[in-house]
This record gives C-alpha cells, sequence and structure tokens, in this order.
C-alpha cells in the first residue's frame, strides 16, 4: 500500500505573486529606460519643422526658478529625461527588494500597493495626456501588479 495519495488528488500549486510583480516592475524599467532612448534620440535627430518651430518657440520662453533663469525646454526637457531616470531607478529598487527580501511580495504589503497605486495613477494620466505607447506599458503593469497582490497572502 502506497502512502502517497493518487494523483487525481493531488493539490497543484496556485502561482504565486513575484511573476506579475516582476513583469510590473519590468514594465516600469522598459517605460523609464524607452523614454530616456526616446530623449537622447530626438536630441540627436533632424527635427521635422513642426517640431523646430515648437522648440523655437520654447527656446524664446524662459522663466526664474528659484533664482535660476531656464528656458521652457530647458524645463520640459531637464524634468522628462529626470523622471524617466527615476522610473527606471524606482523599477530597479522594487526588483531588487523583491528579490532579497520576497516577503515584500508574498504578502500584500504597502510595498506592492505602493507600485500598484503608481502605476494606476500613471495610467490614468498617460491615458489624459500621452500617446498609446505608455498607455499599453502602464495597462500591463498595472493588470500585472493587480495580479501580483491577488496572488500574495493577505
Amino acid at each position: 500500500m502506497s502512502a502517497t495519495a493518487p494523483s487525481v488528488l493531488r493539490r497543484t500549486p496556485q502561482p504565486g505573486p513575484m511573476r506579475p510583480f516582476t513583469v510590473g516592475a519590468g514594465g516600469f524599467l522598459l517605460l523609464g529606460a524607452g523614454h530616456l532612448a526616446l530623449v537622447a534620440a530626438a536630441a540627436w535627430g533632424d527635427p521635422s519643422p513642426d517640431q523646430e518651430a515648437s522648440s523655437a518657440t520654447m527656446r524664446a520662453t524662459s522663466t526664474t526658478l528659484l533664482g535660476l533663469e531656464r528656458t521652457t525646454l530647458d524645463v520640459v526637457h531637464g524634468m522628462s529625461s529626470v523622471m524617466a531616470l527615476f522610473v527606471v531607478s524606482c523599477a530597479l529598487l522594487a526588483l531588487f527588494a523583491a528579490r532579497h527580501s520576497p516577503a515584500l511580495v508574498e504578502r500584500r504589503t504597502a510595498f506592492g500597493w505602493t507600485l500598484l497605486g503608481a502605476s494606476v495613477v500613471g495610467l490614468a494620466i498617460s491615458a489624459l495626456f500621452l500617446p498609446p505607447p505608455p498607455i499599453v506599458v502602464l495597462t500591463v503593469t498595472t493588470c500585472a501588479f493587480t495580479l501580483a497582490l491577488h496572488r500574495a497572502t493577505p
């Protein structure tokens, strides 16, 4: 007589939250790195006449922020680049934290909820103001972080 249960009665383990979490964090990494690559490509490429006209107008308009005078073009490019860098950093920190402390992902913690919240708000802003690529990526990250939290232990 076998001490093991028949294979029909064995329960298959439920998939864990780590894989969807990794997909979500990877999406953030893709979003930030893609944006930085786009900014670099735009800086080295030949602008269209419309882009050049827009850039000329932004160069001609300046503002003083905390005693520093900057053109509107400087502010737009600077904010865009820094935000993309922070998205990459956030994604890497999330991946490193999950690797070194899996309980942050395996349980429903503020860690997972914070990333889901950032993804949802980013998706809403993107849907209102941005072109399709960030909308698609943030839809994937939102679904991935939601699934990770759903699979996590309460």
